[in-house]
């Protein structure tokens, strides 16, 4: 039976566009660290978010680049409407975006604060926090192009207290930095 080219090229297409995700296990200090990586387009990226947000008990701390994507907005929405203590930096430049999903999450009660890079630059980070105990990170921003189109990368990390404790203490210094406005 002969395939048909289109066939083939659509196979090899799905296959390459769709990256799978990677999953590992090590153990440091006696507990399992699992890391789990996602690459976007259409690589679970924006999906392992929403699930990040949909299993979080009791805070989520953000701190994203750039930040339009409404599917990941609802879901911190729904977050914080049960009960879920949930704060976002957004770049200050890219808070002025008329896609920006800011104002949309303020107007739901959700405190977002907009943060310039120290000396003037970009506050280019790309990370959340769950829970006090899990991490997401990588050069994924949550918008739809980065869903969609561009190649990009999420980290999720589970179990490195450590590591959690770190993005803690820089999450909570520009919080303390941030402008409550845009």
């Amino acid at each position: 039976m002969r395939l048909k080219p289109l066939f083939l090229f659509l196979l090899l297409f799905l296959s390459f566009s769709c990256s799978p995700q990677q999953k590992q296990v090590q153990t440091l200090e006696g507990n399992p660290v699992e890391t789990t990586a996602y690459f976007s387009p259409r690589g679970g990226c924006r999906e392992a978010v929403i699930d990040l947000i949909n299993h979080s008990k009791r805070s989520i701390d953000v701190a994203i680049y750039s930040f339009t994507d409404r599917k990941i907005a609802r879901a911190l929405i729904r977050a914080h409407d049960r009960g879920v203590k949930v704060r976002v930096i957004i770049d200050y430049g890219n808070g002025k975006s008329r896609y920006c999903v800011g104002p949309l999450l303020e107007k739901a009660g959700i405190p977002v604060r907009y943060k310039r890079g120290s000396g003037g630059g970009l506050m280019h980070n790309k990370y959340a926090i769950y829970d006090g105990k899990v991490l997401s990170t990588g050069s994924f921003n949550w918008t739809a192009n980065a869903n969609r189109r561009n190649d990009e990368n999420l980290v999720v990390i589970r179990n490195d207290s450590h590591l959690v404790e770190l993005y803690q203490k820089n999450f909570n210094k520009l919080w303390k930095l941030a402008r409550l406005t845009n």
